[in-house]
């Protein structure tokens, strides 16, 4: 595989993660459902990542749901946003590079399942390798789900 042979569509991809990205740097209103179905889009695509490259298997998905789980319940706090304001039904959210970090760690991590695939690459059957990778995408959504939970919790309590 080479540089020549990657189609362009993950550059696309890419690009959008960079503008949401971006837009989730500066301070916005945003509605709590909102980052409810960003969480779950994440969700959806790390799910796939790991089901596409290693198939709906035991370990895989109970190490994507293991990861998942801890970076929910014990990372909740870590990955919580600061700083919110309630302005009506909806939020105020003080920037944060912290989205676009887990939207590019999810895509590097696929795109590097694509090239390895691509390339025929023996790791792809070591059960190390497919657990660790499991539980980095689930590490990823559950830091997605962990802020929007976080930003719910804030609105009932507010």
């Amino acid at each position: 595989m080479t540089a020549s042979s990657i189609p362009f569509w993950p550059f696309a991809v890419l690009a959008g993660l960079v503008m949401l990205g971006y837009r989730q740097s500066r301070d916005r209103v945003v509605q709590p459902g909102m980052l409810a179905k960003v969480a779950l889009a994440m969700l959806a695509l790390s799910l796939y990542g790991v089901t596409t490259a290693f198939g709906a298997h035991m370990v895989p998905v109970l190490a994507w749901a293991t990861a998942f789980a801890a970076a929910v319940f014990i990372g909740g706090p870590l990955f919580a946003p600061r700083g919110l304001a309630k302005e009506g039904a909806a939020v105020r959210m003080p920037g944060s590079w912290v989205p676009l970090g887990l939207m590019l760690g999810i895509f590097m991590t696929k795109f590097g399942l694509g090239f390895a695939n691509g390339m025929g690459a023996h790791v792809l059957q070591e059960l190390w390798f497919i657990a660790a990778v499991s539980a980095i995408l689930g590490l990823f959504s559950g830091a997605f789900a962990a802020r929007a939970t976080a930003v719910h919790r804030f609105v009932r309590a507010a």
